[in-house]
């Protein structure tokens, strides 16, 4: 009996040790059901209207319909100039079976998601996964509020990343420090996402969030001042160089407004 109970506890530890090898990330994979994305494409010279009206006609009934049909929901889009191009993040989230599969799945989604094709050139890497949207790596999530409250704003905003610290950037995103999710329930931000992909030379790093309180400025502030966040800020900041121009380190994009009923 008490070998039988040791082979149970060994059978235990060795359950618990193989389900550590799981990176945060592959672990969520594994167990969450809808996934945050963005896939990014830059806009093609003198196209940027037409790519505003195509974008914002994604939430008509019949469009928002066949994107719900692809596991496709939350849909919203975001510009903003980077170097000599204008580019735009399209962020959704995907409860589809295969997450490689959300850019396909939202290009074949229906003819007018197909339309945009003629007003954005491809991330050079889009081509090797045959798409004209790239998805950009997740590198980092927190729930943040448990709040199911309508959300009253997102937004999205962009920084670069010094080569010389990608790694000790991912490393600190994939132990993100308690204090720092917790504050970011406090603030009433909700699904923090952070992106990461490389245009031209620069490592770019995208993050969306939502904001579900009642005073953004109120919370901000709160946030601003947070002992915690003000220690993981002084972590994070150098590693990262701001847009050339830009006074802080992050960089707010443009949200595409919707036109679609």
């Amino acid at each position: 009996m008490r070998e039988r109970r040791l082979s149970v506890s060994l059978w235990i530890c060795l359950a618990a040790c193989a389900g550590m090898g799981f990176a945060p990330y592959e672990s969520h994979m594994l167990t969450a059901r809808v996934k945050r994305t963005a896939l990014i494409a830059s806009v093609k010279p003198g196209q940027d209207a037409a790519l505003d009206a195509a974008l914002g006609g994604l939430s008509d009934g019949k469009t928002a319909r066949a994107l719900r049909g692809a596991e496709i929901t939350n849909l919203s889009c975001y510009k903003r100039k980077l170097g000599d191009k204008t580019w735009v993040m399209v962020y959704f989230d995907y409860a589809g079976d295969d997450y490689l599969k959300a850019a396909t799945d939202f290009e074949s989604a229906l003819t007018s998601v197909d339309a945009l094709k003629m007003h954005v050139d491809p991330h050079p890497r889009a081509g090797r996964y045959g798409t004209t949207w790239l998805q950009m790596e997740w590198i980092c999530y927190i729930r943040g509020a448990r709040s199911e409250a309508e959300t009253k704003t997102s937004y999205a905003m962009v920084t670069t990343i010094k080569p010389e610290k990608e790694s000790e950037y991912r490393l600190l995103h994939q132990t993100v420090w308690p204090g720092v999710c917790d504050q970011m329930a406090r603030g009433n931000n909700r699904h923090f996402s952070i992106f990461l992909v490389e245009i031209g030379e620069t490592l770019y790093e995208f993050f969306y969030v939502e904001y579900v309180g009642s005073s953004q400025k109120k919370d901000a502030e709160m946030d601003r001042s947070d002992p915690v966040n003000l220690r993981w800020w002084k972590q994070t900041d150098p590693c990262q160089v701001a847009l050339p121009g830009e006074d802080g380190i992050w960089s707010m994009m443009r949200k595409v407004e919707s036109t679609g009923k």
